[in-house]
């Protein structure tokens, strides 16, 4: 959790950590969690330049809770707690890079919870803004949202700017 802010990410991170594991206990090589295992790993092909470096920041720690016999479980444990997580989702317009996207993670755990897991989505009709759930209300700071609540206003000043133009 500490280093991952998107639903979609920790899902696909938990599904590589059993990769990782199987790779480290199943196959034949020394089966100690250490940096030289995450090193084999990245020389079998198994994982991306990003997934190499995401498990080489994990903590021993954190690698030492998982054994042989029980990593599965832990693992399947992992998943179940994601579910319990409090989701806040954000619907934008376009994918945004993981710098933007751990930007905008890490403000919504300083400004809203520690414990909140983003579920981005893109939609292209958003055009402009962001929509967010939130304790299941929606909060729409679309553009779209926005002129149709201050359609009246931007017509009523479009028509008052236009006369004085045609005016001058």
């Amino acid at each position: 959790m500490q280093y991952t802010y998107v639903r979609s990410d920790l899902v696909y991170r938990i599904s590589l950590l059993n990769e990782f594991f199987g790779f480290i206990f199943f196959t034949n090589h020394n089966s100690a969690i250490n940096k030289n295992a995450i090193e084999q790993f990245a020389d079998s092909g198994k994982g991306s330049q990003k997934d190499i470096n995401f498990l080489r920041v994990l903590p021993q720690s954190f690698m030492g809770m998982f054994e042989h016999n029980s990593f599965r479980d832990v693992l399947q444990d992992m998943s179940k707690e994601l579910e319990k997580l409090p989701v806040l989702s954000l619907t934008v317009p376009t994918v945004f890079s993981s710098e933007h996207t751990d930007a905008i993670g890490k403000w919504v755990r300083n400004n809203i919870s520690q414990d909140i897991i983003l579920a981005i989505s893109v939609d292209k009709a958003v055009s402009v803004g962001c929509l967010f759930v939130w304790k299941n209300t929606l909060h729409d700071f679309s553009l779209e949202h926005y002129l149709d609540l201050h359609e009246k206003e931007l017509y009523t000043r479009l028509i008052h700017s236009d006369t004085v133009g045609i005016h001058a």
